[in-house]
């Protein structure tokens, strides 16, 4: 499964440092397909796969809850366009 997920950042710094060392080992079954922050870095957005919401929820609150705000949205890939592999 696709999902969404807009992170509202409060500490840009901690969050991308967390980011970059934790995207290289993402867990089975996690992939991220795009990372889109807004200029000042504290927002963004990021396509994610994950076999559920639930396992992609308790992976990033588990590396970013405590410094992002994260909103998350399951995607319609029978109507989505531009998703990997469609």
């Amino acid at each position: 499964m696709f999902f969404r997920v807009n992170h509202a950042i409060s500490n840009p710094g901690e969050f991308w440092a967390r980011a970059q060392a934790s995207l290289p080992n993402l867990p089975e079954g996690i992939k991220i397909h795009g990372v889109f922050p807004n200029e000042t870095m504290d927002i963004a957005t990021c396509i994610w796969e994950a076999e559920s919401e639930q396992q992609i929820k308790e992976y990033l609150e588990g590396k970013t809850g405590d410094v992002s705000q994260n909103d998350y949205m399951a995607i319609n890939t029978a109507n989505a366009m531009g998703l990997p592999g469609k």
